[in-house]
């Protein structure tokens, strides 16, 4: 699909209020009728190594179809779902390669999809499931660009299917904890918000070109994105550190490191003014920055001041790219760690770890892990003078997962705990700073759809897709 093509069909929905939570005609969708009793249809869509967890908690339904390129993959997801459940009846679960032909063949024996694919094809994939009626699940982050989150949340409106974006902390024991710490007014005023991250997602050269794997189909392990020699390089999930594949460092944990000052400070209710991009370097330009660090401007909302948000990650320029650092999370020496880490941890003689979040407030100063599974006041001392909070958000029972929420907001005719309207202005808020990465050191203004005064960041909001892959709802 052309960008001119690609904007027409976008046109109506920037006009469209982004934040707004309502969703006409929720519930309506075919398959939402779950007969009680009847365990739910799923269908598994990228067997690759996040989904290997995904699998191990969808075996209390009926897996019908497994959808991969890489037919080893198969073998390998059926492994996983035997050692989860024993004596799980395999024999009717379908194999395709192309996720075309799975759609033509199955799309009315499906009742919810995972998706856990490279980015690329996130968004084309689940708006063709969101068309047919299908529940979607989709890894994060949910798509490659801003335009795509757009449109999915537009699908998921229309359609009335229950999505959840895979930001599993959301469904951790913390992470709704930290939002009523601080929505209760527990730190006072929260204005300053420091984010930071060991994983390390950029290369620094593509490894020549070769035949790909026994049993990979190249051209539909590529779907929609450009079409490109396989490389050893995109083996695993490397693929992340690829533009046209994956984010990046950011777009891997961004969309969990920021959940909770999203949650926590109510930003899915506006969205963020302005962007710069502080610092970073470069080896490949291919790939992603090696380091960067940047600022997110958010307006006031609703008794909370404006607020600014910091992120860090990548590693040092001194430290040598090679096979020890790709893809693997950072050894502390070789981070690029915000100083106020550093300061807090010397002056109360504690760790803040390598990855996580900092609220800085008026009273006070609280880290949140990065998957809603820990949190502690800076210093460790504060907690005592401060009184748990109301219980305000709901949590899942124990045994319970980010997966199984998601299928019982499809037995229970409700939105899950992570949907598109707050995956989405997540999303488009952690991927601005890819378009800052494409737009060099800078600063630009953002309205929530459109980059305002920097041309090279709002041509990062568009992507091109292969024909046959295009995007349609």
């Amino acid at each position: 699909m052309k960008r001119k093509e690609f904007l027409k069909m976008t046109a109506g929905v920037a006009a469209m209020p982004l934040f707004n939570i309502g969703c006409a005609g929720f519930g309506q969708s075919r398959p939402r009728q779950i007969a009680a009793g009847r365990k739910i249809r799923v269908a598994l869509v990228g067997c690759g190594g996040r989904m290997t967890v995904l699998a191990s908690k969808s075996v209390g339904e009926e897996i019908v179809a497994m959808v991969d390129p890489d037919s080893p993959r198969f073998d390998v997801m059926r492994k996983v779902i035997e050692r989860n459940a024993p004596g799980y009846d395999q024999s009717r679960i379908r194999q395709f390669a192309d996720f075309r032909e799975f759609l033509d063949k199955m799309a009315d024996e499906v009742d919810a999809m995972i998706i856990a694919t490279n980015q690329q094809s996130h968004a084309p994939f689940a708006l063709a499931a969101m068309r047919r009626g299908i529940h979607v699940y989709v890894e994060k982050p949910i798509c490659y660009c801003q335009d795509e989150a757009d449109l999915l949340l537009e699908a998921s409106r229309k359609y009335g299917v229950v999505t959840q974006a895979g930001h599993h902390g959301h469904s951790g024991a913390f992470q709704p904890l930290v939002a009523e710490y601080i929505q209760s007014g527990a730190l006072g005023q929260v204005r300053e918000v420091w984010c930071w991250s060991d994983r390390f997602n950029a290369q620094r050269s593509l490894q020549p070109p070769c035949p790909p794997p026994k049993g990979m189909d190249w051209d539909l392990w590529c779907n929609a994105a450009e079409m490109r020699p396989y490389s050893p390089s995109y083996l695993g999930q490397r693929w992340y550190d690829w533009k046209g594949f994956g984010n990046g460092s950011l777009g891997n944990m961004g969309n969990h490191v920021m959940d909770a000052p999203f949650w926590a400070l109510n930003l899915k209710d506006v969205h963020p003014t302005s962007v710069e991009m502080n610092e970073m370097s470069y080896v490949c330009r291919e790939s992603y920055p090696t380091r960067e660090a940047l600022t997110f401007e958010f307006p006031a909302r609703k008794g909370m001041d404006p607020v600014t948000i910091h992120w860090w990650d990548g590693i040092r320029d001194d430290v040598p790219i090679d096979t020890d650092v790709q893809y693997h999370y950072a050894k502390r020496e070789w981070m690029v760690i915000p100083p106020i880490v550093f300061e807090l941890e010397k002056k109360y003689n504690m760790s803040l770890g390598n990855i996580g979040t900092l609220f800085v407030g008026e009273k006070g100063i609280l880290w949140a892990g990065p998957f809603g599974n820990a949190l502690q006041f800076v210093p460790l001392s504060l907690k005592k003078s401060i009184p748990e909070p109301p219980r305000k958000y709901r949590r899942l029972a124990k045994g319970k997962s980010h997966v199984h929420e998601f299928f019982d907001a499809i037995r229970e005719g409700r939105k899950a705990n992570a949907d598109f309207d707050y995956g989405v202005p997540l999303v488009k808020t952690v991927l601005m700073g890819n378009l800052a990465a494409e737009a060099g050191l800078c600063k630009f203004r953002w309205d929530g759809h459109r980059v305002l005064d920097n041309a090279a960041a709002e041509k990062a909001c568009h992507t091109t897709y292969r024909k046959g892959w295009g995007l349609d709802i």
